[in-house]
């Protein structure tokens, strides 16, 4: 039976042969002939151009052809370009085996698709004399490879609404370089965990098998991880389960692929048996992983609902990130039970952890605040100085003081005598204790709002179980008001004779008066410009405050932050706030998510949290990188009553065993002093100490918060002294590769818009925003309606203003122009280049995968080959030489020099390959990607 063929004839730049003899020839154009098609070839044996029936050829490629796929559909993108490794016929169809480096697969495809191409070997073993512009084609296509790569290693070059710190990009580049996603991230509190999870996140959305993913948090933080995702990353498919949707079959699973949930609703049974019937995922991440306790009693175990959830997950991913930076908390058998969950197959090793710390480094990593530095290796933290405010409120304060810790002397005894049932009204006790501390008018606000509440039955002011949001507890907390029954006999009374004196107290609020006349006329007498952060845990205190200082310095000075705004109104504020702004009062919704340090560098704590690890949040604000100057920090107090008193003890003592713990041999370590404040706080558990002090005298509660600082410091002693084995923050552990910076960047989108046509009109704002003109062909081909662009490298000017467009590797306009740096008709595989010292400069992509063939690491290479033969690999040099345009070189290389030289370079690659290798990382591929030869300039 005869087949039609007569559709498969091959594309311009096939390979043939004549059927009647051996005889090759390369496909020049398919024409129509008089019984069907004729192809026009040139003939490999005389280099004549003959015309020859279609069905007179066969498939004329040979094993290790480089070739590349061109689809037959136009809209059909090109699989790439690879190697042809086996031939076939089947069906009476001829096929070639393909291996395609890139993508890391092999198929088998009809030969008729397939156009031989030069490879870089090829092209570099006989060069062709060089043309202008090959040089800059060469450059720009190493670095469309080099941008790329970096971003798949770090994320760091993505859609972010925040400038990555160094520590950050090298923490995801550590990860993805080690072959496995299975560690416990225990960074110093401050340093950015949530952002160094985005990171890695958008690093493995560019590999197309990390598509189902799943954040376990406690419950008052599941928002504010959605919120980060979203706002800071582009990542918008976040959902929550329980909030943002439910599943009433197992099937619903498949429609949710990007999932944060509660630890709490999921470790429900209900809840976890629909968690576990859904698909694999393919990385769960747990924040907060110390809350996931398993005790070891002999040779028994005992593990929390929590921990029993993880380790059920655990069966269900090949991937499991935990965050905590307190994660041994004094406990051995705990430590080890996470440490389990991480890698259980090294459990025999972590067993005998005692003995074998090292394991550690295998399986945790720790950024510690003293270690980390910029890109420069200068260190990121320039210094604090804290100074307490006291500020004398006066006898009415005090007589208050007293008549409120009748009430609540009442409150907490109805709360002990119901059991569990009063847990509630302790609560309350506890948030008016704090509303109090921090001003007259909130504590006037809530018990107005209480006794409202009692009086009338119908008015519903209560809220959900479900926990709050932890940036928004305080201001959830004031609005709190328990049921609608007196808490004791009596209650509605004391309500009333309160009332009268917290109002009283309100209308003419000391603390603030003097905070003002005292605190910040000083400030502002040294600069009177000065921009100053204004922290506060409640929004009555915060419209206190603004209403005070709009009456004095006038509204356009005062912005304000807080968790009724969205994003978009928060962004505003603090755009409002750096430009003509003074002072900038936030609840603890800025605790987190907000960076200041560019324009400002004073904060106060008008009032001080119970939870000394909210102070540690608001002063990361402005303690953190790209600031410059001394961070000075007031906090504000009023010793005048008890819980006042008891806070500047508990702050006092804190600051007393940090300062202690960071002195070294007879040196006092700034840097590892912020490191153990955060630890410390972060095990401290001192609310219950504050909660029972009412009762107790100022001597038992004292003691009582020294016994709670003991147990801290040795927890935190042993932790510090168990993460000396850990990986840290190393400036130089990507010593080895090529490491890109934002002058990369900048470099290839000069010269890729000069490639492409696009017109730099204009640049403003010191060269950070740029107006351009792009050609319709390029607007075409990005789907764009416009022209005219005003875009941005720089991330701070993109955060801040919503009509600049950021240029990062998202943008479909970059991606585009990495898209045509690659391609082949771009050319630039080889050229001679000049002013580049040494011989020879060839470049390749390394990959390695795992056990089972999935891809885990590439890397782009650079080797130079210098004047002594030596192959020295991604120096300093040659990442320079990426930053300028590149220079055409005149001249052809001797064969035997470029034999020499890629088999120098071949070497050197394979000894990169070797040494990465690890029980995880196995060698994939080489693919070369460009070859160049130093020559003479041409004139």
């Amino acid at each position: 039976m005869s087949v039609n063929r007569e559709y498969l004839s091959p594309v311009p730049g096939g390979w043939v042969r004549r059927k009647d003899r051996e005889e090759y020839g390369r496909v020049r154009e398919v024409v129509s002939g008089d019984s069907g098609r004729d192809l026009i070839v040139e003939w490999q044996s005389d280099r004549r151009i003959r015309r020859i029936p279609l069905a007179d050829v066969q498939c004329g490629l040979q094993i290790g052809m480089t070739v590349q796929d061109v689809p037959y559909s136009r809209v059909r993108r090109t699989l790439g370009e690879g190697e042809v490794v086996e031939l076939r016929e089947l069906g009476r169809r001829e096929q070639a085996l393909v291996d395609f480096p890139e993508t890391g697969t092999r198929i088998w495809l009809p030969y008729e698709n397939l156009k031989q191409i030069r490879g870089v070997n090829h092209a570099f073993l006989r060069p062709k004399e060089p043309r202008r512009g090959d040089a800059e084609h060469l450059r720009l296509r190493c670095l469309a490879y080099a941008l790329d790569l970096w971003n798949e290693n770090t994320g760091a070059l993505s859609h972010l609404d925040i400038d990555p710190l160094p520590h950050q990009i090298h923490l995801v580049h550590q990860i993805l370089a080690s072959g496995n996603l299975n560690w416990l991230i225990a960074d110093d509190v401050g340093l950015g965990k949530t952002i160094e999870v985005g990171l890695l996140l958008a690093a493995l959305q560019r590999r197309s098998v990390f598509r189902r993913i799943l954040i376990v948090t406690p419950a008052g933080l599941t928002r504010q991880w959605k919120d980060e995702l979203h706002y800071k990353f582009a990542m918008s498919d976040f959902q929550i389960y329980g909030v943002d949707f439910e599943v009433n079959d197992a099937r619903h699973w498949r429609l949710y692929n990007h999932v944060i949930g509660s630890i709490d609703r999921f470790k429900a049974n209900e809840h976890k048996e629909s968690l576990l019937s859904a698909d694999p995922w393919d990385i769960v991440i747990f924040d907060e992983a110390h809350r996931l306790s398993r005790r070891q009693w002999g040779r028994k175990f005992d593990a929390s609902d929590r921990f029993q959830l993880a380790a059920a997950l655990r069966c269900r991913t090949d991937s499991m990130l935990l965050l905590s930076a307190t994660p041994h908390q004094g406990m051995q058998d705990k430590f080890q039970a996470i440490l389990e969950l991480i890698r259980p197959e090294f459990r025999d090793e972590i067993e005998q952890f005692p003995l074998n710390t090292e394991i550690l480094h295998e399986m945790v990593i720790r950024n510690r605040k003293a270690d980390v530095t910029d890109a420069a290796g200068n260190f990121i933290f320039k210094g604090k100085r804290t100074h307490a405010i006291e500020v004398e409120t006066g006898q009415e304060a005090r007589d208050f003081d007293h008549s409120l810790r009748r009430y609540l002397k009442r409150g907490y005894a109805a709360s002990r005598e119901r059991g569990r049932s009063g847990i509630p009204i302790g609560f309350v006790m506890t948030v008016y204790r704090k509303l109090a501390a921090s001003s007259a008018a909130a504590i006037h606000r809530a018990l107005g709002r209480r006794l409202v509440h009692l009086r009338d039955e119908h008015r519903q002011l209560g809220y959900a179980d479900e926990a709050p949001d932890e940036r928004f507890e305080g201001e959830w907390e004031e609005h709190y008001t328990g049921d609608i029954h007196e808490f004791f006999e009596g209650e509605i009374v004391m309500l009333e004779k309160l009332l009268v004196e917290a109002e009283s107290l309100a209308k003419s609020d000391q603390k603030i008066a003097l905070f003002i006349d005292g605190l910040l006329q000083a400030v502002l007498s040294a600069n009177t410009e000065e921009k100053i952060l204004i922290f506060t845990e409640y929004r009555a205190t915060q419209e206190c405050l603004a209403d005070a200082l709009t009456a004095r310095f006038g509204p356009e000075k005062v912005n304000l932050i807080h968790g009724s705004q969205d994003m978009v109104e928060r962004t505003g504020e603090i755009v409002r706030f750096e430009d003509q702004g003074q002072f900038l009062i936030s609840t603890e919704a800025g605790g987190e998510g907000i960076n200041l340090q560019r324009r400002c560098h004073v904060m106060v704590n008008f009032d001080l949290p119970w939870n000394p690890m909210r102070l540690v949040q608001r002063i990361g604000r402005l303690y953190r990188y790209g600031q410059d100057k001394q961070v000075i920090v007031f906090n504000v107090h009023a010793p005048q009553t008890l819980d006042a008193e008891i806070m500047e003890i508990m702050y006092a003592r804190i600051n007393q065993v940090v300062n202690d713990m960071a002195v070294i041999g007879d040196e006092y370590n700034e840097n590892l002093a912020e490191d153990i404040l955060g630890e410390l706080t972060n095990m401290l558990d001192v609310e219950d100490v504050l909660e029972k002090a009412i009762d107790r005298g100022i001597t038992r509660t004292r003691e009582r918060i020294d016994d709670a600082l003991a147990r801290a410091r040795a927890a935190t002693e042993k932790q510090r002294e168990l993460f000396e084995h850990v990986r840290g923050y190393d400036p130089n552990e990507a010593r080895q590769e090529l490491t890109i910076n934002g002058g990369h960047v900048r470099a290839f989108v000069h010269g890729m818009f000069r490639q492409l046509g696009i017109e730099i009109i204009e640049k403003h704002h010191n060269g950070l925003v740029w107006d351009i003109r792009i050609p319709e062909e390029v607007v075409e081909e990005i789907a764009s309606r416009h022209t005219r662009w005003r875009i941005t490298l720089d991330r701070t000017w993109a955060a801040s203003r919503r009509d600049v467009h950021m240029l990062d590797l998202e943008s479909p306009l970059m991606q585009l122009m990495l898209q045509r740096a690659k391609e082949h008709t771009f050319g630039g595989r080889t050229a001679g280049i000049a002013l580049l010292p040494g011989r020879a400069l060839v470049t390749a992509v390394l990959r390695w995968q795992n056990e089972q063939g999935q891809r885990m690491r590439q890397e782009f290479a650079m080797i130079k080959l210098t004047e002594d033969g030596a192959a020295e690999m991604n120096s300093d040099e040659t990442a320079e030489w990426l930053i300028s345009t590149a220079v055409d070189g005149v001249g052809l290389p001797q064969k035997t020099d470029t034999e020499q030289w890629l088999y120098a370079a071949e070497r050197a690659l394979d000894q990169r390959l070797a040494e990465v290798g690890t029980r995880d990382l196995h060698p994939e591929n080489r693919q070369w990607i460009t070859a160049a030869w130093q020559a003479e300039a041409i004139p």
